[in-house]
């Protein structure tokens, strides 16, 4: 294809919004702009707009690597603005790595992307159609160019992002993809900076099915809010907090001590998300390799410090999940291998990797592509990256994520449940896959019901429940004996009356009851989340604050569970209540669900089929009672119907109700839609050409070795 190059109109503007909506066919070149006043304030941002353009644009489903999959960028409403965490990116599409349906899904990243998108005068990017070659996406404020990539083709992340700023302008942020993308690796992830990545749902390979190297922007104006004023006073309540909230923040000091005695490198402390007011990474320099002998930069955040290894010297066990022992240099040159690749670090660490090595400790397996299988071994690590990456003898199979993998290699079938939840995804607090994040009963009863219904791993924008109540409650405690919990269990009961309407919500004695409600309150938090956006480790800011007498957060004079709201309000001067902004969240989560039913028939039957991953013991016993406690199906389904009923959708079926619909202001016709699409996919599931749920692996078929 030849360079094109457009020139694009703008619409009225409005305060945070851009009021305009990018749209790039690469099949034919061809590059338009719309307005996005007719979706908001109704959809928000983010994934609000994503989710009513699918159902809008896309009666049936399409293939993740068809051309018509829709790859979806979408800052949110208040992206490129002063509100704090704003700095965030919802990807949408169809999901490669989704199983056993290719959900239209999401993913989140950090950096400066969706800001700089925002500055340009875009809320967001549909990109349509493939291209027989290589291309690339420049975006200059009104000017898009459509050119060719064939000399990025083959490099990796980091070599892309420095070609690019040489190429466009110093500063300009892009998001672009590796060779796992490339080779359409189910796993790959989109990057922007060397760590902030779209990880879950593998859309890297869908860029790279488009054959669309890299989207690079660059804007020169400013996000206009209605309320600066109000905006800052938010802030500076918050940033008061933030920053003691669960003793935020590296010590950069030891961290340098210890780069020092293993070798060298340096370290110092990292934002990872514009408009960040509580900087908690940390970015490593020059620290030298024992795979590569290179020296390598870049940031080691979230789940990437596990690649150093975790043992069972800790205050609990890890049951050897994690025992790779490659230590600070072995670890971060894996991180650093990982990204510049482009490959899902969460599959990696939380659920291949263990999968594997469960499989050779059960003497399943003990070679990879002719070599031991030695996860203490740096080289061993970079052999296997490399292989994954470019579909290399088994590293094919395994490009297909670690779920589809057991099913081609015929391999641990047995063993897989026991580290991935469910549609495609390893756990993530769950207290059963995830060996990573401490929880136990009964708090994980509501990530539980939070798997059900999603399309993907719910915790990345749903932390707000699973993460707090460990780490605010007494339960803390087993993993820092010496320190005092945050809050008492009386504390928390109240602040489960003040914020849930029932004490029981975080009472661990009160087991299941109380539990279906923060489930649904929190799947509305993270819709909000990826809407506006803010950042999921420090919203929703309900409890914990250090400076209120009962414990409640409050900031700007605003009670937390409002703060969303009035950053909201104060970002747009949209005329909708906080009823109203709520109600908007819930009206997005259920068109998804809609969109579900239309497109693949989902109902409660396929919701549970994540249920076997919480129906045999928790991975550590319960501090209060000093047993491992397993999901029992007889009381979990009393929280299932509570659950269903406030989202407003029937209990039998899962469907949402003609009269849920109706509310939300979907109209009569979202049901017809939804029950017709239905039909189809229940004719194509008779025909062969789409397949019917699989059954659910029982419990006593995951392999006795891991029933520990």
């Amino acid at each position: 294809m030849t360079p094109i190059r457009v020139s694009l109109p703008r619409f009225k503007p409005m305060h945070g919004w851009a009021n305009r909506l990018l749209r790039v066919d690469l099949s034919n070149g061809r590059i338009t702009a719309q307005p996005i006043a007719p979706y908001v304030p109704d959809y928000i941002g983010g994934r609000g707009i994503a989710a009513r353009i699918a159902w809008e644009e896309y009666p049936d489903p399409v293939e993740p690597f068809a051309p018509e999959n829709p790859l979806m960028i979408f800052p949110g409403a208040l992206g490129g603005s002063r509100s704090p965490y704003s700095g965030r990116t919802e990807l949408c599409a169809f999901s490669p790595q989704a199983w056993p349906y290719h959900w239209f899904t999401r993913s989140n990243i950090g950096g400066h992307f969706g800001g700089e998108l925002k500055r340009a005068g875009y809320d967001g990017i549909v990109v349509t159609g493939a291209s027989e070659t290589p291309m690339r996406i420049v975006i200059r404020d009104d000017d898009v160019e459509l050119l060719p990539a064939g000399d990025l083709w083959g490099k990796d992340t980091f070599e892309t992002l420095e070609a690019l700023e040489a190429a466009v302008a110093k500063g300009a942020r892009s998001f672009v993809i590796g060779p796992a993308g490339e080779n359409l690796s189910r796993i790959a992830t989109v990057h922007t900076a060397t760590s902030s990545a779209c990880g879950h749902g593998g859309f890297g390979a869908v860029m790279g099915a488009k054959k669309l190297k890299a989207i690079t922007v660059v804007g020169s104006g400013r996000v206009e809010i209605a309320d600066p004023e109000r905006i800052t006073a938010i802030s500076r309540d918050i940033a008061r907090d933030v920053t003691t909230l669960e003793g935020r923040g590296p010590d950069i000091e030891a961290i340098n001590r210890q780069l020092a005695e293993a070798g060298g490198g340096r370290a110092r402390r990292y934002a990872c998300t514009e408009a960040c007011l509580s900087p908690c990474g940390v970015f490593y320099e020059d620290v030298p390799g024992p795979a590569t002998g290179r020296r390598h930069s870049g940031h080691w955040f979230c789940v990437a410090p596990l690649m150093a290894g975790w043992g069972d010297d800790g205050p609990i066990s890890r049951q050897g999940v994690f025992d790779w022992r490659l230590g600070l240099r072995g670890g971060f040159e894996a991180n650093v291998i990982s990204n510049r690749y482009g490959l899902n670090q969460w599959e990696l660490v939380i659920g291949m990797v263990p999968w594997l090595a469960s499989c050779q400790n059960a003497g399943l397996i003990d070679t990879f592509n002719g070599v031991p299988m030695d996860w203490r071994s740096p080289d061993f690590w970079a052999r296997f990256l490399h292989d994954l990456t470019y579909r290399q003898g088994m590293g094919d199979a395994l490009a297909e994520g670690g779920w589809r993998a057991a099913e081609i290699l015929d391999l641990g079938r047995d063993i897989i449940g026991r580290y991935y939840t469910g549609w495609g995804f390893p756990g993530h607090w769950d207290g059963h896959g995830d060996f990573a994040n401490y929880i136990v009963y009964p708090f994980w009863l509501v990530a539980a019901l939070q798997w059900l219904t999603d399309t993907r791993d719910p915790i990345p924008s749903g932390h707000g429940y699973v993460a707090r109540v460990m780490r605010m409650g007494p339960f803390q405690r087993t993993l820092t004996p010496d320190r005092e919990p945050a809050m008492t269990w009386e504390e928390m009961r109240r602040a489960g009356e003040i914020v849930y309407g029932d004490s029981d919500a975080m009472d661990p004695a009160a087991e299941y009851r109380g539990k279906a409600y923060p489930a649904f309150f929190h799947t509305k938090r993270s819709v909000m989340k990826d809407c506006l956006p803010v950042d999921d480790f420090v919203f929703p800011l309900l409890y914990g604050a250090r400076s209120t007498e009962d414990r409640i957060y409050r900031a700007g004079g605003v009670e937390g569970p409002s703060i969303e709201y009035n950053l909201f309000q104060a970002g747009t001067g949209a005329e909708c209540s906080e009823d109203e902004f709520e109600r908007s969240c819930e009206r997005i989560y259920t068109l998804e669900r809609a969109l579900h039913v239309r497109h693949f028939g989902r109902n409660r039957a396929m919701d549970e089929l994540v249920l076997p991953a919480f129906e045999y013991p928790e991975n550590w016993p319960s501090p209060l009672t000093g047993q491992r406690h397993a999901l029992e199906r007889d009381r979990f389904e009393p929280l299932m119907v509570e659950y269903y009923r406030l989202q407003g959708w029937d209990s039998e079926s899962g469907w949402p109700t003609r009269e849920r619909l109706e509310a939300l202001g979907l109209g009569a016709e979202a049901h017809e839609e939804m029950v017709a699409g239905a039909e189809r996919t229940a004719a194509r599931q008779e025909r062969g050409e789409q397949p019917a749920p699989p059954e659910p692996t029982p419990v006593h078929e995951i392999h006795p070795a891991l029933m520990r």
